[in-house]
């Protein structure tokens, strides 16, 4: 009985851990009910982007602006929370510098999700849902990041109040 018992549970032990090391994928064919206009066929991309996006957010939060221009090409958009959009590397450093270089201090950051995604078209994405405290106002945010080589070539940041 005792053997029995062990064989059973050396079977689940070994059944568990294998099932740990396998990936799920998405059928090759999902019949979606809405079809993508952009793009629906995403594979994981560069995790490097995300630490280089994180890098303009920390050396933001940090006040340290003085390189804010090696993170966009020259003809970056971002398109704000309110619907503006900001077009171009000097716009988009002026308006970073402004809000950073006043009074924002941000408190109890956190970064509930991060990682990138790559288009079969060979486009990056980063994808980030933060929360943070800035001058006492909570907020959550999730921004759409998308990369031209090394370089933020699009933004997308959508805000709501945290509660």
């Amino acid at each position: 009985m005792k053997n029995i018992t062990l064989t059973l549970l050396t079977a689940i032990l070994i059944s568990c851990t294998e099932n740990q090391n396998t990936q799920l994928t998405a059928p090759d064919n999902p019949n979606y009910l809405f079809q993508a206009t952009y793009s629906q066929d995403f594979t994981m991309g560069n995790p490097e982007l995300v630490v280089k996006f994180q890098n303009l957010l920390k050396n933001c939060q940090e006040k340290k602006l003085d390189n804010l221009s090696s993170y966009f090409t020259d003809d970056v958009v971002w398109s704000l929370p309110d619907g503006d959009r900001i077009e171009g590397k000097d716009s988009v450093v002026y308006y970073l510098t402004d809000f950073w270089s006043s009074s924002a201090t941000v408190t109890d950051y956190s970064s509930a999700v991060h990682f990138c995604v790559k288009t079969k078209e060979g486009e990056e994405w980063v994808l980030i849902w933060d929360s943070q405290t800035i001058n006492d106002v909570g907020i959550r945010y999730q921004e759409a990041i998308a990369f031209e080589g090394s370089k933020i070539r699009f933004m997308n940041t959508f805000i709501k109040p945290r509660k």
